[in-house]
């Protein structure tokens, strides 16, 4: 094992957090000593953490491969979901384009099922290593940002798809640049309704324009030569059923309020952003407040998609 100092104010994305001690496993024996009274955060780049937090610990190098054979990559979870994106694209893999523009790595990316409106890892996974044993993925009950899965993530299989899609590739650039250059954790809360209903096909909408009804975002036409792979059902699109989480922070006065160098960006007011010497209590009230105006003006419960780490937050 491990042991270094970290000071979370420049390694996390959001720019918070004190000087701390930051185990790290070289082994699953290790790892799963360390779980039981340690938290594993794996990147950093969706957790807001206190400077009250004592015990967390990461993978090591060991859990940082890709694995490649005929029918499935395997990757460890400490690998960077980036490195994943650009294995597929060198290769020629379908399905995977939304990780050039997500950060993060592979273990966390699966455990929060992360993703890009309606493409999300679930539908890439053939199963999953937890705790030492290897679970089918099928057999996981994913939510809409949420695995379920608990334990740690070792390792992912991976289904290869042909067809490297550079228009999606392109879209999903896009839409990161549309999204707020300051330091954040990503998207702040999930949106509400978060199970989507309705799920197709990518074969069923060749040559269509998908649009948010209320967000009025468009992906681009998808022509056939561009969906990838032989089985393009297992790659799902979802109808947009969720109401999102950044208008719902608009209609309660929101988009560009600040608390001391916190605040909900004028750009995306779902993105609670850090303007420089942000502090963890800061971003608390904040998050405190918009859960309060929501369920005040709309009865919903806003559900943070942050991680928020300390040990007096319930």
């Amino acid at each position: 094992m491990i042991i270094k100092k970290i000071d979370f104010s420049k390694y996390s994305s959001i720019k918070i957090g004190g000087t701390l001690e930051l185990k790290i496993a070289q082994n699953l024996d290790e790892a799963m000593n360390l779980a039981q009274n340690h938290y594993l955060i794996g990147k950093a780049n969706n957790i807001l953490i206190s400077e009250n937090v004592t015990r967390i610990f990461q993978l090591g190098s060991e859990f940082d491969y890709i694995n490649d054979s005929d029918d499935l990559l395997e990757i460890g979870a400490r690998t960077n979901g980036r490195k994943l994106f650009l294995h597929a694209k060198t290769h020629d893999l379908g399905g995977l384009e939304f990780l050039g523009a997500l950060p993060g790595s592979v273990g966390g990316i699966v455990k929060m099922n992360a993703g890009m409106k309606e493409y999300e890892i679930k539908n890439m996974l053939h199963s999953v290593c937890v705790n030492g044993v290897w679970h089918e993925a099928n057999a996981i009950d994913f939510k809409y940002r949420n695995s379920g899965i608990e334990g740690i993530i070792s390792a992912v299989k991976i289904k290869k798809i042909r067809g490297f899609s550079g228009i999606l590739e392109s879209a999903f650039k896009q839409m990161r640049l549309n999204q707020p250059k300051e330091p954040s954790c990503g998207s702040c809360f999930k949106n509400p309704c978060g199970i989507l209903e309705g799920e197709i096909p990518l074969s069923e909408i060749r040559g269509k324009s998908l649009a948010n009804e209320v967000s009025g975002e468009i992906l681009p036409e998808i022509p056939n030569a561009e969906i990838p792979g032989e089985s393009p059902d297992e790659i799902l699109l979802k109808s947009k059923s969720q109401i999102p989480a950044g208008k719902l922070l608009e209609n309660v006065g929101l988009r560009g309020f600040k608390i001391g160098n916190m605040g909900f960006s004028e750009k995306h007011a779902n993105f609670l952003i850090n303007y420089g010497g942000g502090k963890f209590e800061e971003a608390i009230e904040l998050i405190n407040l918009a859960k309060q105006r929501v369920f005040k003006e709309f009865g919903i419960k806003l559900e943070c998609e942050i991680i928020i780490l300390d040990f007096t937050y319930d």
